[in-house]
């Protein structure tokens, strides 16, 4: 089963739950190498990104704790992830951290100058309180700095999943829940953004921009 067919079949059954609206997808129907970088609400907008979107061949970044897992690696990796390591690991001193950062940038330098698709989440965890926090994560800012030439950068926001059973909210139930995927093209903004800005100052702009609604 290739990851187009793995797409559809995931769609049809994540639609059984979820009423699902997508504005601004056009803009990823150009010939052009795209950054996606969405929000993270919950542990399954990946998935649902990856089902509505099946037709493009994006990498996303997942760290390895899920890669490797028995289960859904499997799928994972026929969805073409690109496996990082785990930063949330405790052992990992300050230092290790901040390389280990670094290489995550370098690999969606490399993959999109190599005219891949590549998806990163800028704040590389799930919502912990009800808007998204980015703080001082390194990798979307690192990895802007240095966007080879042509690249679109899509910011994609969704919402309707934040407390749903795969967040980390406190879960509200139904029995159909709508979420809305919206893509915007801010390449220049971006470019800009990371050219001007400190790290903190980028990360803001990208929240302002992820909780609106």
């Amino acid at each position: 089963m290739n990851r187009f067919t793995l797409g559809k079949i995931v769609k049809f059954f994540l639609h059984l739950h979820y009423d699902v609206r997508v504005t601004g997808e056009e803009l990823l129907r150009d010939d052009s190498v795209h950054l996606v970088m969405p929000n993270h609400s919950a542990y399954i907008d990946p998935v649902l990104l990856f089902a509505e979107e099946w037709w493009l061949p994006m990498c996303p970044m997942s760290d390895e704790r899920f890669v490797r897992h028995p289960i859904y690696g499997h799928f994972l990796q026929k969805a073409g992830v690109m496996e990082v390591p785990d930063l949330t690991k405790s052992a990992m001193t300050r230092e290790e951290g901040v390389e280990a950062t670094r290489q995550l940038s370098r690999v969606a330098i490399d993959c999109l100058a190599a005219g891949k698709q590549v998806c990163l989440y800028p704040s590389g965890h799930v919502m912990l309180v009800d808007h998204e926090v980015i703080a001082n994560r390194r990798v979307a800012y690192e990895t802007c700095r240095e966007l080879p030439k042509g690249v679109r950068v899509i910011l994609c926001r969704m919402w309707g999943l934040e407390h749903s059973y795969f967040s980390k909210l406190k879960t509200n139930f139904k029995w159909r829940r709508t979420v809305t995927i919206h893509f915007e093209d801010h390449t220049d903004d971006v470019r800009k953004w990371a050219t001007n800005l400190t790290r903190r100052e980028f990360n803001q702009k990208l929240e302002e921009w992820y909780n609106q609604r």
